[in-house]
C-alpha cells in the first residue's frame, strides 16, 4: 500500500509520496547531503583515511569536502574501507522496526565489497523481520553515475512505483549506465594500482589526462 501526503507546494518544489518503503544508497554516490534529503533518499556512511587517520564519509559534516580535496592535491595519504555487514544491520534495523521495507543500492562491486556486507546483513535480518522486504541492488555504478541511478529511484517512487517496481526496473537497466570521467593527474590511479608505475611515469611526464569511459 502506497501513503500519499497532500500539501500545498511552491512553485520548483518537488513532491513527495510517503511510501511504505525507503530508498538508500551509500554516501560516496556524489550526492551532497541537501540533496539525499531534499529527495528523501537515505544513506549509509562509508570511511576514509588521511594520513593515517579515519573519519566516517559524513559528507563534509567532520571534515569540509573542500578542505579533503585540498589535502589530496597537496599529497595526502588517502584510503578508503567499505561499510562492513555489523554496520549495515544496525543501520537497516531502525527502518524495519518502523515497518519499513528497504531497497538499497550500493556501489559497484567491481570497485568494492560493499554489496556483499550488505547481503549478510539482509540474510540476517530478514530472519528477525520475516514480513518485511529486503533488496540489495549492486548497482553497478561508482561517482555521478551512481548518485544519477540514485535520483532516478526517487523519481520512481514520488511518482507512485512500488517497490518491486522500482527493484525490477533498477536490476532490468542498472547496466545502461555509462561513465565518463577525466583524472586531473594519474598519481591516484597509479597509487591504487589501475595504472602501472612504468606507464604513468611516461603519462606524467607527457601530462597526460585520460578520459575514462565506464559501461555497465
Amino acid at each position: 500500500m502506497i501513503f500519499v501526503k497532500i500539501r500545498v507546494f511552491s512553485r520548483g518544489e518537488r513532491i513527495h509520496i510517503m511510501a511504505d518503503y525507503i530508498i538508500s544508497g551509500c554516501s560516496i554516490a556524489d550526492i551532497s547531503e541537501e540533496h539525499f534529503k531534499a529527495r528523501d533518499i537515505q544513506y549509509v556512511c562509508f570511511h576514509y583515511e588521511l594520513d593515517g587517520v579515519q573519519y566516517r564519509d559524513d559528507l563534509g559534516k567532520t571534515m569540509p569536502i573542500e578542505d579533503f580535496y585540498k589535502a589530496m592535491q597537496n599529497g595526502a595519504d588517502t584510503k578508503t574501507s567499505q561499510v562492513n555487514a555489523g554496520e549495515f544491520v544496525e543501520y537497516f534495523r531502525p527502518f524495519l522496526e518502523a515497518g519499513k521495507d528497504i531497497i538499497h543500492v550500493c556501489i559497484s562491486s567491481g570497485i568494492s565489497g560493499t554489496v556483499n556486507a550488505a547481503n549478510v546483513a539482509k540474510d540476517t535480518l530478514e530472519q528477525e523481520y520475516p514480513d518485511r522486504k529486503i533488496y540489495v541492488v549492486d548497482s553497478f555504478s561508482a561517482a555521478c553515475g551512481y548518485g544519477m541511478l540514485m535520483d532516478t529511484l526517487a523519481d520512481m517512487r514520488d511518482a507512485g512505483k512500488s517497490i518491486d517496481e522500482i527493484y525490477e526496473w533498477v536490476e532490468a537497466n542498472k547496466g545502461k549506465v555509462q561513465h565518463w570521467l577525466s583524472p586531473t593527474d594519474l598519481k591516484y590511479l597509479i597509487r591504487g594500482g589501475r595504472v602501472s608505475k612504468a606507464s604513468g611515469m611516461v603519462g606524467q611526464m607527457l601530462n597526460i589526462c585520460p578520459v575514462l569511459i565506464v559501461a555497465g
